[in-house]
């Protein structure tokens, strides 16, 4: 079973997803689009992200990428390299009988995770926070819109947003 390496994230027209550790936004549609792609499946995260969490994610195993050689976590797997992270998260998706790893961030992890990825599904938020955090931008030369699920908005959404879900056009370099 071929395994996809997907990024999942929602960007600001100005490219900000977060700002002091956490995001700018409030929209609870999104969070539940987030939920329902990334059930089940390993999720990979930097430890910043990580701990913007209260507590892990039910039904989704994480695994934490961090420099700190003594960070330990209980029901966390905790690597020191992304490409670490990956073979988990490999490991994880071929055990549970999933075909998709999604890397949920931050900034420096999606940054490297792009050079990998297959996939992004991307929640473009129509709002242009001031931020400390953004997503790499995304080449249209390497990457092609293939779908664009219907948002269902809430009344509680802050913004207005709409997601697209992109795919490498090129062969990966490795």
């Amino acid at each position: 079973m071929s395994i996809k390496v997907s990024l999942i994230a929602a960007v600001a027209r100005n490219n900000v997803i977060g700002a002091s550790q956490s995001i700018p936004w409030r929209i609870p549609s999104d969070f539940a689009w987030f939920k329902q792609t990334t059930m089940g499946k390993p999720m990979i995260m930097g430890r910043k992200q990580f701990e913007t969490f209260p507590t892990p994610l039910a039904g989704r195993p994480h695994i934490v990428v961090t420099r700190q050689a003594d960070y330990a976590l209980e029901g966390v797997t905790v690597v020191h390299t992304l490409p670490d992270g990956l073979a988990a998260a490999r490991r994880l998706a071929e055990a549970s009988g999933v075909d998709e790893i999604m890397v949920i961030g931050g900034g420096d992890i999606y940054a490297q995770a792009l050079e990998v990825a297959d996939r992004l599904y991307i929640s473009h938020v129509d709002l242009a926070p001031k931020g400390d955090v953004v997503f790499p931008p995304i080449d249209p030369e390497i990457w092609q819109i293939v779908a664009e699920p219907e948002v269902v908005p809430s009344p509680k959404d802050e913004a207005a947003y709409i997601i697209k879900v992109y795919e490498r056009l090129a062969a990966r370099a490795h």
